[in-house]
């Protein structure tokens, strides 16, 4: 059973959830401490111990029910067989066990006692590493049969049958008993190969898992389909949670501080010098503010979905967050993230926002549009995310305002989903606005947008000279 556990515990780490290794030791420990037999207090222990959060419920769940597959079947299948006898023929066993306590085979126990939720732990799992379809499965099932002591069972079964003919039970009672006991030996066998596909399904999800997203999230914007929108939807998600928890782990480190020799050293002249007492240097560094500026034309819709929903989600690890989308007119859409969740801000921003998205792209216009109205409420603290083509359209790049707004701000960094080749060809006003940016990065997948919003979430980026 623990290998089970330590197995269920790496698919939750590759399905992204966090665990510590106390934590595992912990649900180790719970699991040794309860009633195995009740599903639903271990399924409650392994919970408590490894889920932290709530966003992880649902993935433990599900890889839970795959780990762990319920055989409550067992007892539903012998009670569509038996009708309403079943529950006087498990009365009747379970008054003979108690009363006569016959050495038994663990596993005829569990058959005889009805505790289905046990069952599953004593399906072996020989060589299950090395299932690769569904046309091995009878095979893997027929090599855990050979690993199970079906006479020892058998020899049990006959035993209580023996003691039940000596307290004068009705023949066609007798007949029933044996029906009852023969129909928990087949469900058995059928647990085993339900253990076998459960592997199956077990490992085909794993494959999944390292198979879908790795080339997914390295893919260019402008080549995504529309079917795996939804699934880059879930990537972007979780590589938000990835930052959020590796910058509460630095967060962490850093509130400890570094050793201050001096003021230790002075600290402890009362010890003879003595470094008693350590005095640490705790450097403050305050949450930065961010202000997004998205172009949400049709060139660039599934990389402004995506920002847009990086940045929805982020919010809590800035100090203020201020956004805007524009075609060539500008828009804030900040109450909008404030107001409602993740994907409903992000469809109103891509749809609903009071700009003429079938317009064509004005860069010029909407830098000049925020110089003009926003650049008082600019300071040192904000840094600047632009997220666009640089298309302009041939119109003016009016690279005055972006200097102007760069002039009030810790720093501007621009995302481009194209190619650095195509930079300064043809409409492309990207040299005109180069020398502006602190930070210039093609960003043509979600990996380089999650790179680059991390370094700004954790500090880790200068401003030019």
């Amino acid at each position: 059973m623990d290998q089970r556990i330590l197995e269920l515990i790496g698919d939750l780490r590759r399905a992204g959830v966090r665990i510590s290794p106390s934590e595992s030791l912990d649900a180790l420990t719970a699991a040794a401490e309860i009633d195995m037999g009740d599903r639903a207090v271990f399924k409650a222990a392994l919970g408590t111990t490894l889920i932290k959060e709530g966003r992880d419920l649902g993935t433990f769940e599900r890889l839970f029910d795959v780990s762990f597959p319920d055989a409550r079947a067992f007892g539903e299948e012998l009670g569509k067989a038996l009708g309403r006898e079943e529950a006087w023929i498990r009365q009747l066993i379970d008054r003979l066990l108690s009363e006569e306590t016959p050495a038994l085979d663990e596993i005829s126990e569990i058959l005889l006692r009805g505790r289905e939720g046990e069952m599953d732990a004593f399906v072996g799992s020989p060589g299950l590493e090395r299932l690769m379809c569904w046309f091995h499965v009878g095979d893997f099932s027929r090599r855990i049969y050979a690993g199970i002591d079906w006479g020892a069972i058998e020899r049990d079964f006959g035993r209580i049958v023996e003691l039940l003919e000596g307290r004068d039970l009705a023949p066609d009672e007798l007949a029933r008993i044996r029906r009852s006991l023969e129909l928990r030996l087949e469900a058995f066998r059928r647990l085993v190969r339900r253990r076998v596909e459960h592997e199956l399904e077990r490992r085909a999800c794993d494959g999944r898992r390292r198979a879908d997203p790795a080339p997914l999230i390295d893919k260019a914007f402008s080549a995504l389909r529309v079917d795996e929108v939804g699934e880059m939807k879930a990537i972007v998600a979780q590589l938000a949670r990835r930052i959020k928890d590796a910058l509460a782990t630095r967060q962490r480190v850093k509130r400890r501080g570094r050793l201050d020799a001096r003021r230790t050293v002075r600290k402890n002249l009362q010890y003879g010098g003595v470094p008693m007492e350590m005095v640490l240097r705790q450097r403050r560094r305050d949450k930065p503010n961010m202000v997004t500026i998205c172009d949400v034309s049709d060139s660039v819709g599934y990389a402004s979905r995506f920002m847009l929903q990086l940045v929805w989600s982020l919010q809590e690890c800035f100090a203020r967050v201020r956004s805007y989308v524009f075609v060539s007119e500008l828009a804030e859409v900040t109450q909008a993230f404030k107001r409602y969740p993740v994907e409903m801000a992000v469809e109103w921003a891509l749809r609903e926002a009071p700009v003429d998205y079938h317009g064509q792209s004005d860069f010029g216009r909407a830098f000049s549009e925020f110089a003009h109205a926003e650049l008082s409420g600019l300071d040192s603290r904000a840094t600047v995310l632009i997220l666009g083509d640089a298309r302009n359209n041939y119109h003016d790049p009016q690279e005055w305002a972006l200097r102007r707004i760069r002039e009030r701000v810790k720093g501007i960094i621009w995302l481009n989903p194209q190619g650095q080749r195509e930079w300064g060809l043809a409409d492309s006003a990207m040299p005109a606005y180069a020398p502006c940016c602190d930070v210039l990065r093609e960003c043509r997948t979600v990996r380089q947008l999650a790179e680059v919003v991390e370094s700004l979430v954790g500090h880790r980026w200068r401003r030019r000279g």
